[in-house]
């Protein structure tokens, strides 16, 4: 009798055993379909951003850009185009698309902060904004040179993006402000921009951004490549979908 029930337990846990093999072969089966499917999704969001991405550069590039003065090249990188000012170290003016996907759009911010390459004559750079100094137990210590790195186009309107988001970091993008009026009034008039995308869901909108630059601008004391501080900045924006000018606001002074 003993025997007996050892081999229909015998026969139980085989039959069990080859039933579990079977499921977790079908779990496999399906992860692989689902990691395909997600693979080939994944693409398909690529390929679509690409090309959105691309009809963002045409619509600057096919826009009467800010005019230029001998020597200056315009710098035309995926989603925003500017002009970089070597004397003043930083960018004399930004132009970008704000797209109606910004409504959709979940990426985060990137800090990815880095010198802009396609400047042949170089950006600024961290130690322009502040020192960073390793602590014996890995950590940071920041001494900072009282000026946050403002965005001109900001890293929110690229939310729909990963790579013009991170394109926003460029020190390429980057104006000394205040914290105060960075982070108060400046981010408010950025707010009045996205706020218009909102309520004219359809509609694509063409700005350009930059400091006010003069020669009688200071410089951060302890910057190593002489950044100016405007007193000045503006905003110019073109609805494309209207064919309407906006003048939000022309100029935000920071004290």
């Amino acid at each position: 009798m003993k025997a007996s029930i050892l081999s229909v337990t015998l026969i139980f846990l085989t039959v069990n055993a080859f039933a579990q093999q079977e499921i977790l072969s079908q779990i496999r089966i399906k992860n692989d379909s689902i990691s395909h499917y997600n693979a080939m999704i994944k693409r398909l969001q690529g390929g679509v951003e690409t090309l959105k991405l691309k009809e963002i550069r045409q619509e600057i590039t096919g826009i009467l850009l800010p005019k230029t003065e001998l020597g200056e090249e315009v710098i035309h990188h995926k989603a925003m185009s500017l002009v970089y000012s070597e004397k003043h170290e930083q960018p004399k003016w930004v132009a970008h698309v704000i797209s109606p996907d910004i409504r959709f759009g979940s990426e985060g911010r990137s800090n990815d902060f880095r010198p802009d390459s396609m400047v042949r004559t170089g950006t600024a750079v961290e130690s322009d904004y502040f020192l960073k100094t390793m602590k014996p137990d890995s950590t940071f210590v920041y001494d900072a040179f009282g000026y946050d790195r403002g965005h001109l186009a900001p890293s929110a309107d690229f939310r729909w993006s990963a790579a013009a988001l991170s394109e926003s970091y460029l020190y390429s993008n980057m104006s000394p402000m205040l914290a105060d009026f960075n982070r108060d009034s400046w981010a408010k008039l950025e707010d009045l921009f996205r706020a218009y995308m909102y309520k004219n869901p359809n509609t694509r909108l063409y700005i350009v951004t930059g400091p006010v630059l003069s020669e009688d601008l200071s410089k951060i004391p302890r910057a190593v490549h002489n950044v100016t501080i405007p007193k000045k900045y503006f905003k110019v924006a073109m609805d494309l979908t209207n064919k309407k000018s906006h003048r939000l606001c022309d100029a935000q002074c920071q004290k």
